[in-house]
């Protein structure tokens, strides 16, 4: 097997591979369609010949693609990589070519030395196998639009509709709206073919002025218009529901009220603790559900431990005894001294001795503060082996709430 990018000559069979894994009921000769893939996108591909010179489109195994992320991680923004694409055609299935595959881009993003990795999974199982855990989970919120009447402030300033050209102002809203740990700073690559246009359908994009400062915007938002065919009518589903302050949120809902004579629901998503109870009259008007979300990894042990900042006032010395069965390079154990901020890691031998015993998912949310030490404990997913250590854990990695907007 080689392992190598895909090349332009080949994307078309990387393209089957996505429609057959992702919409298998186009049929096999859909033409796949969709806004252009940021230059931050990059097609991997295991091919079944050992002679690179000889790999022809018949030779792909199985695909994927990783985004070049930069996101917020414990007080600086660090290279992370959005792992997407992860394709097989059935006649390559039950042979662990996607655990290769993977195996090869972590080894890539080692050497490139990315040291997160981030993934939206179809099945969480099969990527915890690999080193996955989920960092955080979503509420999605659907009310009737009449319903959102007691949260609309009176009319006031102006909606305009918004193209991709004008990405700047609303990368300006975002900025300071998605201050969440792991937020992902967009590029104008991601900005036009991830928001403002989409697989499918693209979205409408609406803005938010107040009349008193000239042409900024206070809000946007990011929506389309659905119908399942199930008789239940049309949703406003929306993606991106972005202010600067709660007046600026109010005249989102005021927007989205207003479509009450075309759509039966409006569904927004958020944090987990997103809620609309308090801004309804009737809370019970709002049906709220938390699901589950993305995933991610650290890729290299000792490099996440040095990159990310600790608390100022810490100073501690732990050793990790880290099982990691999808990257060897993680296996075993790591000595990690923390003082004035900073983190220096290094590998130590069997005959020091062991101050936390874990897998390297459980160790990547701790890092990325997801899960603090005391609930890692209760879940039994860390072995720790005196009080003192736990303390030192614990203030070294305080949980920080993560949450990932993206989708991948």
């Amino acid at each position: 097997m080689h392992y190598r990018a895909i090349p332009d000559a080949h994307e078309d069979t990387f393209d089957d591979y996505l429609v057959y894994a992702f919409s298998p009921e186009r049929g096999p000769d859909y033409d796949l369609e969709g806004p252009d893939r940021p230059a931050s996108f990059h097609a991997r591909g295991l091919y079944d010949t050992d002679d690179p010179a000889e790999a022809e489109s018949d030779d792909v195994a199985v695909v994927c693609g990783y985004y070049d992320f930069r996101a917020r991680i414990r007080g600086g923004v660090r290279d992370v990589a959005g792992v997407s694409a992860v394709a097989s055609p059935p006649e390559a299935r039950r042979r662990g070519l996607v655990r290769d595959l993977l195996a090869h881009v972590h080894r890539e993003l080692r050497d490139d030395d990315v040291a997160f990795a981030a993934l939206w999974p179809f099945e969480y199982p099969f990527y915890r196998r690999l080193g996955y855990e989920r960092i955080c989970n979503y509420a999605r919120i659907e009310v009737a639009p009449d319903a959102l009447g007691s949260a609309c402030p009176d009319p006031n300033g102006a909606f305009e509709r918004l193209d991709a050209d004008e990405w700047p102002r609303t990368d300006a809203v975002y900025d300071g709206w998605a201050n969440d740990e792991f937020r992902l700073d967009r590029s104008e690559g991601w900005w036009r073919h991830r928001v403002f246009e989409s697989w499918g359908t693209d979205p409408y994009v609406y803005g938010w002025t107040d009349g008193d400062r000239g042409d900024a915007l206070r809000s946007y938002l990011v929506y389309t218009i659905t119908d399942d065919d199930s008789g239940t009518g049309k949703t406003m589903v929306v993606s991106e529901f972005a202010h600067v302050d709660r007046e600026a949120r109010g005249h989102l809902l005021r927007f989205c009220r207003n479509h009450d004579s075309q759509v039966e629901r409006v569904r927004f998503t958020g944090p987990s603790n997103t809620r609309l109870f308090d801004d309804l009259d009737d809370p019970r008007a709002a049906g709220t559900e938390i699901r589950p979300g993305p995933m991610a990894r650290i890729v290299d042990v000792e490099a996440a431990l040095e990159e990310v900042a600790y608390p100022e006032a810490v100073e501690t010395t732990l050793v990790f005894n880290v099982r990691d069965d999808a990257c060897d390079w993680n296996d075993g154990r790591v000595r990690l001294r923390v003082t004035d901020g900073r983190g220096t890691a290094e590998r130590v031998g069997a005959d020091v001795d062991v101050d936390a015993s874990l897998d390297v998912g459980t160790l990547s949310r701790l890092v990325i503060g997801s899960h603090g030490v005391d609930r890692l404990v209760e879940l039994g997913a860390v072995d720790v082996e005196r009080e003192a250590v736990r303390t030192g854990l614990a203030d070294a990695f305080p949980p920080t709430e993560p949450f990932l907007r993206e989708g991948f």
